[in-house]
C-alpha cells in the first residue's frame, strides 16, 4: 500500500523522479494547500505539464490491467516515490486531461439547495445522455457515481475514475472492487463482472435527478447520507422511493417511473433499461426541437410486453410505458400509469392528470366524463371540471 504523505513528499519536488514526463509542478488551491483528490484506489493530483493543467493519477496499490484500460495514458514505471526518506519505488502514473468542473454531486447538492428546478433537469437529461450510452456498450465502468462524474461549464457530463472497468477481454475475472454501495446493486459480489454493472447505479442516479428536478426538497429531507435519495439495500421499503415512485405515477412521468420500478429487480442486470433510456433521450430531443407530430393520421394503440404504446404503420411514437390505454380522440388519448389516469398528446407529453379517479373516457365534443370517487362529472382539454 501506498499512502498519500507518500505521494505529497515526492510530488512538492519532483524535479528528477519522473523517466519520461519531465518537469512538473503540483499546482495548489486557493487556500495554498496541494490539490488533489483521494479515492478508493487512486488519488488524482492537479499539475501543470508542458504549460497545460493535467490530471496525474497515483494508486494507492498495485491495479490489474492498467495498459487496457488507459491505453497511452499509462506510464508504467514512470514516478519514483519515496517511501521514506531515503528509499523508494517506481510506480506506475497515468497523465490525462484535467477536466475543468464539478462533481455531479456537488452540482445536485448546490442545484437542490437553492431549488433550482431547471438545472436539476438539465442534469437529469444530461445524465440519460451519458447513461444511455454507457449501458448500451459492450463495457462498464463499474464504480459509477455522482462522485465520479465532473460537470463542464457547458454541462457536459465526464465520467473519471476508470480502475474497476469491465472491457469484454476480462470476462470471466473476478471484479477488482463492489463499487460504492449507495450506488450498487445489493446483491452484487465479486463474482459479478460484466457489461452490465453500469444498470443499476444508472437506474439509481437517473431516478434521484429526475425526481429532484420534481420536488428539489427531496434533498433536504432524503439526501444526507452517502446517496443522492435512496439505500439500494432498502428498496423497495424505504419512504424515499415509495415517495418518488408515488411523485412519477401522479405526474404522468412514464419514462422515471418505469426506470425507477427497475430498482426492485432481483438482478445486476436491468432487463429494457436501455430502451427506456432511448425514450427518454427521444423525448428531451424532440422537446428541444419542438418537434410536431400532431399532424397527420393519429398513431394507433399496441401492446408490447403487457404495456401498452402508440405507433403509425412505419415507427413507434410513444414507447409501451402505461398499464391502459385508449385510442387518440380530439389530440388526446387516456392512459393508466400505475393507478393514476392521464391523458396525453401525440409527443407523449402529460396533459391532464386524473389522481383518485377510477375511471376516464375517451374526448368527445370537447369534453371527456371521469369518475373519481364514485361521482362522475366531465373535463375539458384543459382539464377543467363540470359537474353533470
Amino acid at each position: 500500500m501506498r499512502t498519500l504523505r507518500q505521494y505529497l513528499f515526492t510530488l512538492t519536488d519532483p524535479e528528477g523522479l519522473t523517466r519520461r514526463l519531465g518537469e512538473m509542478g503540483l499546482c495548489r488551491d486557493a487556500t495554498g494547500q496541494p490539490a488533489y483528490a483521494v479515492g478508493n484506489s487512486a488519488i488524482v493530483f492537479r499539475v501543470r505539464h508542458d504549460g497545460r493543467l493535467r490530471a496525474l493519477r497515483c494508486f494507492l496499490r498495485p491495479m490489474r490491467h492498467l495498459r487496457e484500460i488507459y491505453g497511452e495514458r499509462l506510464f508504467e514505471r514512470e514516478l519514483y516515490l519515496y517511501t521514506s526518506p531515503t528509499t523508494g519505488e517506481w510506480v506506475d502514473v497515468v497523465l490525462d486531461e484535467w477536466i475543468e468542473g464539478e462533481t455531479l454531486r456537488e452540482a445536485v447538492h448546490r442545484a437542490a439547495s437553492d431549488g433550482d428546478r431547471e438545472r436539476l433537469a438539465a442534469l437529469a437529461a444530461a445524465f440519460d445522455r451519458l447513461a444511455l450510452a454507457m449501458v448500451r456498450d459492450d463495457r462498464a465502468h463499474g464504480d459509477l457515481k455522482p462522485e465520479n462524474v465532473i460537470v463542464d461549464p457547458a454541462g457536459r457530463l465526464h465520467p473519471i475514475d476508470h480502475d474497476a472497468t469491465f472491457l469484454p477481454a476480462f470476462a470471466g475475472e473476478p471484479s477488482p472492487e463492489l463499487g460504492t454501495a449507495a450506488y450498487q446493486h445489493p446483491a452484487r459480489t465479486a463474482a459479478d463482472f460484466d457489461a452490465s454493472l453500469d444498470d443499476y447505479p444508472a437506474a439509481l442516479i437517473s431516478t434521484a435527478l429526475h425526481a429532484l428536478a420534481e420536488e428539489p426538497g427531496l434533498y433536504a429531507r432524503y439526501g444526507t447520507g452517502d446517496g443522492l435519495l435512496f439505500t439500494p439495500s432498502q428498496i423497495p421499503h424505504e419512504a424515499s422511493y415509495r415517495e418518488v415512485v408515488a411523485l412519477f405515477e401522479r405526474r404522468g412521468m412514464a419514462v422515471a417511473y418505469r426506470i425507477a420500478r427497475l430498482l426492485t429487480a432481483p438482478t445486476l442486470r436491468l432487463f429494457g433499461l436501455g430502451e427506456l433510456l432511448r425514450e427518454a433521450v427521444r423525448q428531451q430531443t424532440a422537446a428541444e426541437r419542438a418537434e410536431a407530430s400532431d399532424e397527420g393520421p393519429a398513431p394507433e394503440l399496441f401492446e408490447r410486453g403487457g404495456l401498452w404504446g402508440y405507433r403509425t404503420q412505419t415507427e413507434c411514437i410513444i414507447a409501451p410505458l402505461y398499464d391502459n390505454g385508449f385510442e387518440f380522440s380530439e389530440g388526446l388519448a387516456a392512459v393508466l400509469l400505475g393507478s393514476t389516469w392521464h391523458f396525453i398528446d401525440r409527443r407523449g407529453r402529460t396533459r391532464i392528470s386524473c389522481p383518485d379517479c377510477e375511471a376516464v373516457k375517451p374526448f368527445r365534443n370537447g369534453r371527456a366524463q371521469i369518475i373519481r370517487r364514485g361521482i362522475r362529472s366531465e373535463i375539458d382539454p384543459a382539464g377543467r371540471e363540470f359537474a353533470i
